[in-house]
């Protein structure tokens, strides 16, 4: 979270170099989308840090591992999956835990799959509390 210098707070008009910084701070806690995948792998490691994760033609049958990267607590990626006309099995990673939800085994014949993630950093685990499928 950005330290933002205020006049309020302040209790004097801001300095050229507080009003640059609050700029430069905004503009680094800004919420970026980052889209990152791959056609088809046999090990399916998106990122702590992806927004969302595509797989677009899955060929095989996959393990989805833990993402890489170090997470931080209630960080959120989506994890989408579209087999390549064959459905293919899902195995995921003993850090993942459904909360409400039924973690897919199995892909459905060229259904498009979302899975929802949130990471509990006291528990270590990513929270799958997401799980919908093309109609």
């Amino acid at each position: 979270m950005s330290t933002i210098t205020t006049r309020q707070a302040k209790g004097s008009p801001l300095t050229n170099t507080e009003v640059d910084n609050n700029f430069t701070n905004l503009n680094t806690d800004k919420l970026e989308l980052v889209v990152n995948g791959t056609t088809s792998s046999a090990t399916i490691t998106p990122a702590s840090t992806d927004t969302q994760y595509n797989v677009t033609a899955l060929a095989t049958n996959a393990t989805i591992a833990a993402p890489s990267g170090s997470p931080v607590n209630g960080q959120k990626v989506i994890i989408r999956i579209k087999d390549d006309g064959t459905s293919r099995t899902l195995s995921w990673n003993a850090i993942y835990r459904a909360l409400g939800v039924t973690i897919p085994t199995a892909t459905t014949i060229s259904k498009t799959l979302y899975v929802g993630i949130v990471y509990h950093a006291v528990d270590v685990k990513w929270d799958v509390i997401a799980v919908a499928e093309e109609a």
